[in-house]
């Protein structure tokens, strides 16, 4: 049975992300004193590639600074220095992965005394990152989440723990890298703070100032809602520190406060005046744990992949673009028999012409789609000649009716491809499987791939009178093809092999511009910028076109025209151009009417519509700057995530904007969300984020209605009003599917569980499909389950997944489709390893019930005790350590150095702890956990007990929330896993539900509640500035 949660725990997961304060991920609106993860993130990488490049003679740095040396081997352009900074963007947010989806995980942010645990789970990451990249075939993506991952805990070091009371700025070395910490951790039973107020008054004036007891040994708070809790004291006013943050209820407990010092508000960090010096150190701790000369990750990932994986690619290398594909989507059905000939000769003619190119792909893709679906098929190879085979290999067949599966055909090639390719779609028939249209873009967007469609007609299109050609209507193929920056074009099928020598001259000239070239240090780029589209139904219907100072060409593409004469168009002074002049050229090729302008005068100019049929108008112009777009997440302490998958009906989120190179004497007013037809949805005042390491703005929406686009509006230094626009497909749905993080590799050969939840946000029971699978065929058991799902309530459910392949690369996607409408609502995936070893695991096979059935408070908590037991497991690895999280239990367990396979292990304690945790941690420092629940904290009276959770079983159930990525694990294998899971803790367990074969709305599951969910109440979040100036950089201060 299925376990269905109450609607407060959804808002507060999905809604509002329960988070641990720290660093916060970025900047946060009203603190610009308050450095952020991605802050200490931009000095550490930037420092850090400075003293590669330095290192490996790739620019002569004497007698400059950082920032002009960086800015010499960059260039100040946007291929280069602006990637590096996203790929900074990037390795941030998989540290938020961390913050927010291990939130309840003590040791993940070093709370709890958890140091010696932190240290070792940087250990585990480190060797994993290190396996992998000196395996074959290192996965880049990979690679950059688990340097996110291992950053994020080196850096909460110093903002969570007394290490900046005792020491300064000064950083500890060995954390992360040594086998051991040459540090002492105080004992459990050590009290290490005395009480001070909680209130930002108090705290302002200093009074928390020196409540930590210890000078020597090292403590970290503990805080409400993880998986250690906070020992009752009966002392009057000292015990353990509390974290401290505005959203930890321990602070309130003995020793009240805490030592929390990650932003620079006394309102939520008690040692707040600590707040630079913990960023100072936090900052030199990433820059030794990237470039140490030792064992600093730069030093021992090898030149090529550093490079790779930190971006530090400039166009002055001039080389070949690396890792691009050609993929062919081609429609195989019976009605492409008079056209498939065709179709060969031109895809062949392409491959034969690439392979003796300058940039030669590294792969080809051929995907081949028809009716039904079940016929697609995929083909993936290097081999030009190989490519070539398979296309001339093609036949057709099948296909009765008109519309095929061409959506389909085309997700599969571009998620076969690489980054910043194309893929060419052949076909004569519209799509039958349209609904995915949202789909195919989000996977376009984020790959960056260009979807060209050929079309040679499109099955209810009507031709021209007396032309044999098609009269375009607008559909799925050029919303997709505008949307990836593509083309739509129809043709007739002579006309194949005429387009095809231009499609490949277009690929070059793309490839080549996407190249290092050598450039002038003060060269800018020329960014091919979308001004807007609008589709136009009106008779005698104006459109203006903004164009600013920077714009050097304008590209006016109409889509619906019968000729060119139906066309006008008035520059900013009011005259009528000349189309087909000598600056305004025209080219009408029957289907789309372009106007291209060289120079264009700025102002406003007005296109001026004389027609009766429909426009599809795009405009896009080459400029000096362009933008980006991403949605992000709120969480409670007014940070921000990006969103995985579709977002929720009427929740709020940031729209984010990156404005690459904007000019200084630019204005931005408003950020604004359109429709498919370009038409204004929202209009938001936009606000400064941040003007380092890239100048953003954002916008808050409540998000109602499917946004297709996203513009930036603003004036230029003589007050001309300018447009840039991105793409951005914003489909917001009722239903939320979220999936448990999983941070150790999957274990060899055992059967580990994914799992997943899926919540109904709307305001009437859904029925919902969720389906599953994954190109290995490690999932075991039913894929597929249909759910009922009341209002406001979730399901949660779980899937077998054993790994048998020591370093295999599996792809698992999880899917959930509206059950009548099979409309996908929400897809989501995500890689995972498969270890070359069993890496320990530890079951709960006993837990102790005395404390849950006796009354007692912090006077007596100690004469009550409880026993429990466990069993740890592995193979291929020794074990080194068992950690106890509570000096009150008493282990009892054989030798570890004779242990071969497995550890039984005996616990007795006291009931002065709500829950404790026992770690084992072997030679690499992975780690394994069980934990055992012992009673029900109750956050507003925390000394009385309540009533405990449900039964604590041994099932190897890994059992936490949300989404995340996943680290641990020794290199063996990536799984790319929609569904996250986390780390091998024991909790309630799920049941199997039915399969989606022959399922009637009888056997529908209507799963039961979930009970005992806590979570804490959430906080209007905000969001704010930061500011960097690198001249300050200097270089021998790290």
């Amino acid at each position: 049975m299925g376990v269905l949660c109450a609607t407060s725990f959804l808002i507060l997961i999905l809604g509002v992300p329960y988070i641990v304060e720290c660093f916060p991920s970025q900047a946060i609106q009203g603190e610009r004193n308050t450095k952020s993860h991605l802050l200490v993130n931009v000095y550490g990488i930037y420092i850090s590639t400075y003293k590669f490049i330095i290192k490996h003679n790739l620019a002569n740095g004497t007698g400059r600074t950082e920032t002009e040396t960086l800015n010499d081997f960059f260039g100040i352009d946007a291929d280069s220095q602006t990637h590096f900074y996203k790929n900074v963007f990037t390795i941030t947010n998989h540290q938020s992965e961390i913050q927010k989806d291990l939130a309840s995980t003590a040791h993940y942010h070093v709370n709890a005394e958890q140091i010696h645990l932190a240290h070792n789970q940087v250990r585990s990451l480190r060797k994993t990152l290190l396996d992998l990249s000196n395996s074959s075939g290192a996965d880049i993506d990979i690679l950059r989440e688990k340097i996110g991952h291992c950053l994020y805990t080196v850096q909460q070091f110093y903002s969570n723990t007394n290490w900046v009371e005792i020491n300064g700025g000064t950083i500890l070395k060995e954390f992360g890298l040594s086998p051991t910490l040459p540090v002492t951790v105080s004992d459990p039973s050590d009290d290490t703070c005395h009480d001070c107020p909680t209130d930002s008054t108090s705290i302002e004036s200093g009074l928390c100032i020196n409540n930590t007891i210890s000078t020597h040994n090292l403590t970290s708070g503990y805080r409400s809602g993880q998986d250690i809790s906070k020992p009752l004291t009966t002392a009057h006013n000292s015990g353990k520190c509390s974290h401290g943050s505005s959203d930890d209820t321990s602070r309130f407990q003995t020793a009240t406060g805490g030592i929390y010092k990650g932003r620079a508000s006394a309102a939520h960090a008690p040692h707040y005046h600590l707040h630079d010096t913990a960023f100072e150190a936090a900052k030199q701790a990433t820059i030794y744990f990237l470039s140490d000369g030792g064992n600093g990750l730069f030093n021992n990932m090898g030149f090529d992949l550093v490079r790779e994986v930190f971006q530090v690619i400039s166009k002055k290398e001039a080389k070949k673009m690396k890792d691009y594909s050609i993929a062919f989507a081609i429609d195989v059905t019976g009605s492409m028999s008079d056209n498939i000939r065709n179709v060969i000769t031109a895809t062949t003619t392409f491959v034969d012409l690439i392979r003796v190119s300058e940039f030669v792909p590294e792969k080809y893709v051929l995907v081949t789609f028809s009716d039904p679906v079940e016929l697609e098929t995929n083909h993936t190879t290097a081999n030009p000649d190989e490519m070539m085979s398979m296309l001339n290999s093609l036949s057709v067949s099948g296909g009765a009716d008109c519309p095929e599966y061409s959506i389909s055909g085309l997700i599969t090639a571009a998620t076969l491809s690489n980054r910043n390719s194309s893929v060419y779609v052949y076909t004569d028939a519209s799509a039958k499987d349209s609904d995915r249209e949202e789909t195919a873009i989000e996977i376009l967007q984020e790959k960056s791939i260009r979807a060209h469609f050929r079309l040679t007609s499109e099955c209810s299109m009507r031709r021209k009178r007396g032309t044999g050609r098609y009269k375009r209507q607008s559909s799925v193929y050029d919303r997709i093809a505008q949307s990836s920056g593509g083309t739509a074009v129809r043709l007739t099928t002579a006309e194949l092999q005429a387009k095809v020598e231009e499609d490949l001259r277009n690929e070059l000239q793309i490839i080549q511009s996407n190249s290092s070239q050598i450039l002038d240090v003060n060269h800018l780029p020329s960014f091919t910028s979308l001004i807007k589209w609008r589709t136009i139904d009106l008779d005698h219907s104006n459109l203006t076109i903004e164009v600013d100072e920077t714009v050097s060409s304008l590209d006016i593409k109409i889509n619906g025209t019968i000729d060119a004469s139906e066309v006008f168009l008035r520059n900013p002074s009011g005259s009528v151009v000349v189309l087909g002049s000598q600056n305004a050229t025209l080219q009408d090729d029957g289907f789309q009417t372009t106007v291209s302008i060289e120079f264009p005068e700025k102002g406003v100019w007005t296109l001026e519509k004389q027609a009766r049929s429909p426009w599809s108008v795009n405009i896009t112009a080459n400029s000096t700057f362009g933008i980006t777009v991403s949605l992000l997440a709120l969480s409670s302490d007014g940070s921000s995530y990006p969103v995985k998958g579709n977002p929720i009906l009427g929740h709020e989120y940031l729209f984010v904007t990156v404005l690459e190179n904007l000019p200084t004497n630019y204005t931005v007013s408003y950020i604004v969300c359109v429709n498919e037809d370009g038409q204004v949805l929202s209009q938001l005042n936009a606000s400064l984020l941040s003007p380092d390491p890239v100048l953003q703005y954002f916008a808050k929406l409540k998000v109602s209605t499917k946004i297709t686009g996203v513009q930036v509006h603003g004036v230029d230094s003589a007050g001309r009003p300018f447009i840039r626009t991105a793409a951005e497909a914003v489909h917001p749905v009722a239903v939320q599917l979220s999936m448990q993080p999983f941070i150790e590799a999957l274990s060899l050969s055992t059967t580990e569980q994914l799992v997943y939840t899926i919540t109904n946000h709307g305001v009437a029971n859904t029925t919902v499909t969720f389906v599953a699978d994954d190109d290995q065929g490690y999932i075991t058991g039913n894929k597929s389950t249909r759910f009922v799902i009341p209002s406001g309530d979730s399901v949660q459910e779980s899937l077998d997944i054993r790994g048998t392949i020591p370093f295999s690369i599996v792809t698992v996607t999880m899917k959930v489709y509206e059950d009548a409408a099979l409309t996908e609502l929400q897809s989501l995936e995500k890689k995972l390893m498969v270890s070359a070893v069993t890496r320990p695991s530890c079951n709960v096979t006993s837990s102790g019930e005395s404390c849950r059935s006796s009354a007692f408070g912090a006077s007596n908590c100690s004469a009550i005790q409880w026993q429990g037991s466990g069993r740890i497991e592995f193979s291929g690895t020794t074990l080194t350590s068992l950690y106890m999280s509570s000096s009150s239990v008493t282990l009892t367990h054989p030798s570890l150095e004779s242990a071969d396979g497995s550890v039984d292990v005996s616990l007795n304690g006291d009931c002065c702890s709500s829950s404790v945790v026992l770690s084992a941690v072997d030679v690499d420092g992975f780690i394994a956990q069980c934990r055992y629940t012992l009673y029900s904290d109750n956050d507003d009276q925390p000394n009385t007990i309540i009533d405990s959770p449900a039964h604590i079983e041994s099932k190897n159930v890994l059992d936490l929330t949300i989404v995340g990525g996943a680290i641990g694990g020794s290199l063996a294998g990536i799984i790319i896993v929609s569904v996250v899971v986390f780390m091998k803790l024991h909790h309630t367990p799920t049941t199997k539900t039915s399969p989606i074969t022959d399922v009637d709305l009888s056997d529908v599951k209507r799963p039961d509640k979930i009970r005992n969910t806590h979570f804490l109440p959430t906080e209007k979040s905000t969001a704010g500035e930061e500011h960097i100036d690198f001249d300050d950089f200097d270089y021998h201060d790290y």
